[in-house]
């Protein structure tokens, strides 16, 4: 099997090639001969298979999971909405990541969000908690906190924790990229908020400073957002406008990819206090070279298969 050169796949990134004709060569060749990006976007139709996708363009689950590891996923499921309502986060995303980490050898997956409606509604109504279960996951409801000091927090200088984020071997941030009243975007950061007991606490000392505090603390493994579709109106619970980009967007940087998703609700990220603030506090990077951001889309065959196991 031919090998491609970074200077090759570079040349192929620009070109726009990687992603049509080139997307089975990339995938076969030039994953095992370049490092590992510094975030992918998978766009299609087929939202499992862009989610698998938008892993394996960064190395694939098994550079974040290992065998017997403790998985926390952290999904948005704050929101008594049916998917089609884009509150929260697709199922469809959840139970594809939960799937991934068990093939990767995960020895349990969580699934857990403090909800803002009564969490076994909205497990329910979202359908993510029958997503997580066909998948071979757990679905856990927050109930358990531990108190944490956060030691460079400005405005937060602690707060108490989901137990099972602070005792996970892993934790994948799953967000729904959607507009915020309050943040005027919510997706990887603001997500986090999810898994501290009393947000309250972080709207009146600060809402932004208290998001970028918390961020410090709390450092996913894996960040995928879910922009299969977004909310553009009405957010974080709508309903309101939905559109639809069907991109799957993964990274580690959670400065870069809420930038990248507040660039797709059709706002500046130098706009949102927290994304300015995570980079200026060393969190991230708003700008990324387009060089290091891998994009494929999916294949004729790859968007029928949806209907075909449908």
């Amino acid at each position: 099997m031919r090998k491609i050169s970074r200077r090759d796949f570079l040349k192929l990134t620009a070109s726009g090639i990687i992603g049509t004709v080139g997307e089975n060569l990339f995938l076969k060749t030039s994953l095992l001969a370049a490092p590992a990006p510094y975030m992918s976007v998978a766009e299609g139709k087929n939202v499992k298979i862009a989610t698998r996708k938008s892993i394996e363009l960064l190395g694939g689950m098994r550079r974040f999971v290992k065998k017997g590891n403790r998985v926390v996923v952290k999904p948005n499921i704050a929101w008594n909405r049916s998917p089609e309502q884009a509150a929260n986060t697709h199922p469809a995303v959840v139970g594809e990541i939960v799937k991934m980490c068990l093939e990767s050898g995960a020895g349990e997956v969580i699934v857990i969000d403090h909800t803002c409606h009564d969490a076994r509604m909205t497990y329910r109504k979202s359908g993510i908690e029958e997503a997580v279960k066909e998948a071979g996951g757990k679905v856990r409801f927050a109930k358990r906190y531990v108190k944490k000091t956060i030691p460079k927090g400005y405005k937060l200088k602690e707060a108490e924790i989901l137990r099972e984020v602070v005792e996970s071997d892993v934790l994948i941030n799953v967000p729904v990229v959607k507009v915020h009243g309050g943040a005027k975007v919510t997706i990887s950061m603001k997500n986090l908020m999810g898994v501290v007991k009393d947000r309250g606490k972080m709207h009146r000392v600060g809402l932004h400073e208290s998001i970028t505090d918390l961020s410090t603390l709390i450092k996913p493994d894996l960040i995928v957002l879910d922009a299969y579709r977004i909310l553009l109106t009405r957010g974080p619970q709508g309903p309101g406008k939905v559109k639809y980009t069907y991109q799957i967007i993964a990274g580690t940087d959670p400065v870069a990819l809420d930038a990248y998703g507040t660039r797709l609700l059709g706002k500046r990220p130098e706009d949102i206090g927290y994304i300015l603030m995570g980079e200026r506090r060393g969190l991230g990077k708003i700008i990324v070279p387009e060089n290091m951001i891998y994009r494929t889309r999916l294949t004729i065959a790859e968007e029928l298969e949806r209907w075909i196991t449908a």
